[in-house]
């Protein structure tokens, strides 16, 4: 049996080795942008994977694969995250293989990165054409927010991946491996994240639209992905409700995300460019959002068209139908709930809709080309005047602007990478503990603001040597009453020497500790490391200093649990 699956795996790569290699010779000057556009991406992916220590959310998934096994994840996940159990069952058995350092945690999230790309490239060429392929590779391959997903160990970079594959898998559902291809990566990504299912409620969404305008004459029949099996759409909308449910009893509760907002329009364009990157100078990232939005309004001519009757319906109008429908359905759902019930919209949660505004920018820049293509090639042929003039000019000058529009778009990506992959963005969390284990002496007392961020502090510790305790905030989110000052003080009293480490922390707890803490010290170094402050306190007389270190309130007086939320 295993031998017949090799055989079979051989002649599959086999297969896919002698198309791209006709590909290749057909068409040499594409396939070599091709390959370098994917290197890139690569690179960009796999550089500096593990330069940077984990932030807190990092240090969560960490810890929850480090005290469970995968089973054991698949009912702790949901009790102690607002998360889905897939992704970290799946880091459990990779970590497993590769181990559990930084960048060998994060280079899962790197792996699911580097397959969205193809998958991109593959949508967009089923959709419109090899050139719409390629431009929307490029953006998402120098995409920032891309990039610090795929080197993120969290599920997001999966949750991407999915979901590109899961459109792939649609386009070509006419082949039932294909249908069951779709069910199972819509499905996978559905539930890798509770918003997950958004970006596959888009595709059928589209497939809803399609099969409503048909029978309404609109010859809807032939669009991408509509021809196929019947029943594998089926199987995902099924799949998605359980998720429905849950997500109505949730918001029957009244459950709140406390740092979020009701979001307005200008909030909803930020997060739609963030999709692209960041910019420190506004003009700048004024200037590439205009860009962009016209672009993404471009590729919407051809649909607005047909819509007022003017031309019938074209296979471009049903794929342009498509990617609106993807980009839209979760950055709606998302704004609709965040109005009606309680905020969620955030563009993180969005990011399903991520690859489909990289495919209507890229698709909307190939026809503007061609259209101020062959509107220049119409003005020169008036000298020449003969039709291979004109076909002939206006293919050179169509090349030539996409070429150059592809150098703007990507050269105006350039800035954000190239700030991603040279600033440190993450709390440092290994600087911070090494800069208090490197200066603290036997016996001081540490405060780290919170029991989350104790997680963060312990992913890095060393040293025992030192009493560490997690001080609950006054504006805690995990449903507990905050550590008791008359706690802090005690603990502070009976050390000579006292740290504070303070990350995410709310002004009022920040306050409240500082006060305590210089009710008897004062500080006497201090040290920031992204989002981190970290604090030295001596006692205030030199007399004072050499008093013997007391007994600390034990942990459980912090009331800083053995969970994570």
């Amino acid at each position: 049996m295993g031998r017949f699956t090799r055989r079979r795996a051989r002649r599959w790569l086999a297969r896919c080795w002698g198309r791209a290699a006709a590909a290749a010779r057909a068409q040499p000057a594409h396939a070599l942008a091709l390959a370098l556009v994917t290197a890139a991406g690569v690179a960009l992916r796999l550089y500096g994977l593990g330069a940077e220590s984990f932030w807190i959310d990092e240090a969560i998934t960490a810890t929850l694969i480090e005290r469970s096994g995968p089973l054991e994840l698949v009912t702790v996940v949901p009790r102690e995250q607002p998360h889905l159990p897939p992704y970290y069952v799946l880091l459990d058995l990779w970590a497993g293989v590769v181990g559990r350092g930084d960048a060998a945690l994060r280079a899962l999230s790197a792996l699911f990165g580097v397959a969205t790309l193809p998958f991109v490239y593959g949508v967009g060429r089923r959709l419109f054409d090899r050139r719409v392929g390629l431009l929307a590779l490029a953006l998402t391959a120098g995409s920032r927010i891309q990039l610090y997903y795929a080197q993120e160990a969290r599920m997001y970079a999966m949750l991407t991946a999915l979901t590109v594959a899961s459109y792939y898998c649609l386009l070509r559902r006419d082949e039932p491996r294909w249908a069951a291809g779709y069910v199972v990566t819509a499905a996978g990504a559905a539930y890798v994240h509770p918003f997950g299912g958004l970006g596959v409620l888009g595709g059928l969404a589209y497939l809803a639209l399609a099969a409503r305008l048909d029978a309404r004459g609109r010859r809807s029949s032939e669009w991408p992905g509509i021809a196929g099996d019947r029943r594998a759409p089926a199987l995902v909308g099924l799949a998605l409700v359980p998720l429905v449910v849950a997500a109505a009893r949730e918001f029957a509760v009244g459950f709140e995300l406390t740092y979020l907002s009701r979001p307005g329009v200008d909030e909803v364009a930020r997060s739609l460019l963030a999709f692209f990157g960041s910019w420190p100078t506004p003009g700048v990232g004024v200037a590439v959002g205009a860009l962009l939005a016209l672009l993404a309004v471009a590729a919407f001519t051809r649909l607005a068209v047909a819509a007022m009757g003017r031309r019938p319906p074209t296979r471009g109008v049903g794929a342009t139908l498509l990617l609106a429908c993807w980009a839209a359905v979760p950055v709606a759902v998302l704004v609709a709930a965040s109005h009606l019930l309680t905020p969620v919209f955030w563009y993180r949660y969005a990011l399903p809709a991520a690859p489909a505004c990289y495919l209507l920018v890229a698709h909307g820049g190939v026809w503007l080309t061609d259209r101020a293509a062959a509107w220049l090639a119409a003005r020169r042929s008036t000298d020449t005047g003969t039709v291979t003039a004109t076909d002939g000019g206006r293919r050179r000058l169509a090349l030539v602007l996409r070429a150059a529009l592809a150098l703007v778009l990507v050269c105006s990506l350039v800035p954000s990478v190239a700030a991603y992959h040279t600033t440190d963005g993450k709390d440092q969390w290994e600087e911070a503990v090494g800069a208090v284990e490197s200066r603290a002496d036997p016996g001081d007392l540490v405060l780290v603001d919170g029991c989350l961020m104790r997680l963060g502090y312990d992913r890095y510790r060393e040293r025992e040597d030192l009493a560490v305790r997690g001080v609950i905030d006054v504006e805690s989110a995990m449903g507990v009453s905050e550590t008791p000052p008359a706690v802090v003080a005690r603990a502070v009293r009976n050390r000579s020497t006292v740290w504070t480490v303070l990350a995410h922390v709310s002004d009022r707890e920040e306050h409240r500790l500082r006060d305590i803490v210089r009710e008897t010290h004062r500080p006497a170094w201090n040290g920031s490391y992204v989002s981190i402050e970290v604090t030295r306190y001596e006692r205030r007389t030199t007399a004072e200093r050499g008093v013997a270190n007391g007994s600390l309130p034990s942990r459980s007086a912090f009331d800083c649990r053995n969970h994570l939320l």
